[in-house]
């Protein structure tokens, strides 16, 4: 029987991270510098009730937000640009975009740049902007699909 309990407590040390790896990821970790500041961390950390001393802890509970909200802009971006894409092909109707889109529309503000105004004012053909607006549609199905449900107020719809 004490076999089976020596058996169990050696596939356990396997899964754990070997010394020398953990402690070549602690230095790789205090080299980085997040996006996101050390401060700004430490204050939401206690708004949850989560206390540390530890500098360590601090630093990649920072790096790992920086992930996730990375991953969640990259996944609103492909979105965007494949809505762009099927909004631009050439002999689809408006109302069929809609509907393959499935969300209900909305008005989005756009913004000219002076080059924009300047160009429309002398008869030129206006410069296509490379901007990119992030909408509360492409936040909504992306945080969606993270399990995260984000909804319009009434009053704004």
């Amino acid at each position: 029987m004490s076999e089976n309990i020596e058996d169990s407590s050696s596939s356990c040390d396997e899964t754990l991270i070997d010394e020398e790896d953990l402690n070549k990821f602690t230095s790789t970790l205090d080299q980085y510098t997040p996006a996101i500041p050390e401060t700004v961390t430490k204050y939401y950390m206690r708004q949850c009730g989560l206390q540390t001393d530890d500098d360590r802890v601090v630093k990649l509970l920072s790096v790992s937000v920086q992930k996730f909200m990375t991953d969640i802009i990259n996944d609103c971006f492909q979105l965007h640009k494949i809505r762009e894409k099927s909004t631009n092909r050439p002999g689809v109707t408006t109302s069929a975009v809609a509907a393959a889109n499935a969300q209900p529309p909305t008005t989005e503000a756009t913004t000219t740049t002076t080059d924009q105004s300047t160009n429309a004012a002398s008869g030129k053909k206006p410069i296509a902007s490379t901007n990119q607006t992030l909408t509360l549609n492409d936040l909504t199905h992306v945080l969606g699909e993270y399990g995260i449900n984000v909804k319009k107020t009434f009053y704004y719809t």
